[in-house]
């Protein structure tokens, strides 16, 4: 007897049921994080009621809807299938994506690639769960390692965590290597514009709109307005010459 799945490769089969997973998973989330709330406010008789919700996170929804929608765009073709476990634990940028990144450098696999998402769900599944287990760790030593947490020398160290993690990541950044084997020399290249363009929104928000600080307001807009202009920058500089694709098979050959 034959089934829906018999004439599926295990790549196709790996894919799907990746995203099944992840749809359920997303989906029971939601159900956690918003319908616990609802229900203890509504049991408790504590609920503000949805106009009051709306009108008190206006602000903030303005900010992040267009922040997380960028975001997806952005994310989802290098995490791939973990894009799911990454959004429902959170730290994308701090973790996750650092994470995937490096998994596929070093698997010499090239992203959006079947490879390349089997080892980012596998280096993000990973982090998830070690930072489960520090998070727990650091709930349970909390009071015993306060005496330590507070000396002059960790919190000097706890300040420039982030700072470290940033200067690592961008060296990935700035090399031309994009895994797989796969170079694209002068590819920075096509960020020179959409850089300008941003520098230029934060001088004239700075200088001249100066009580409406817009460029906090609508940095979520102004991510996804970059998105077609780093495109469209990046295909021109690629066909002038200014970027290059160099593939394995070329044997160093731009293509």
């Amino acid at each position: 007897m034959k089934t829906k799945d018999s004439g599926l490769s295990p790549e196709a089969l790996y894919i799907r049921n990746m995203h099944r997973l992840g749809r359920i998973g997303i989906i029971g989330a939601l159900f956690i994080f918003l319908g616990m709330p609802a229900f203890l406010g509504a049991w408790f008789k504590a609920f503000p009621g949805v106009l009051r919700i709306l009108s008190s996170s206006a602000g903030l929804l303005a900010i992040f809807i267009p922040i997380c929608f960028s975001e997806m765009i952005a994310y989802t073709p290098i995490l791939g299938s973990s894009i799911y476990l990454s959004t429902v634990t959170g730290e994308i940028l701090n973790l996750k994506l650092p994470v995937a990144v490096n998994a596929m450098r070093q698997a010499g696999v090239e992203q959006g690639t079947e490879a390349a998402d089997i080892a980012a769900t596998l280096s993000v599944c990973t982090a998830s769960l070690v930072s489960l287990v520090v998070v727990t760790a650091g709930v349970v030593l909390l009071i015993p390692l306060q005496p330590v947490l507070t000396l002059p020398a960790v919190q000097t160290a706890s300040a420039n965590i982030l700072p470290a993690l940033f200067g690592a990541l961008s060296l990935t950044v700035l090399g031309d290597n994009i895994g797989g084997g796969v170079r694209a020399p002068g590819r920075l290249k096509g960020a020179i514009l959409p850089a300008l363009l941003v520098a230029a929104l934060a001088l004239i928000d700075n200088l001249l709109v100066k009580n409406f600080d817009y460029m906090t307001q609508l940095q979520g807009f102004v991510i996804i307005a970059m998105l077609p202009v780093v495109y469209f920058s990046t295909k021109a500089l690629y066909k002038k010459g200014r970027i290059k694709v160099l593939l394995p098979e070329d044997g160093g050959q731009a293509s």
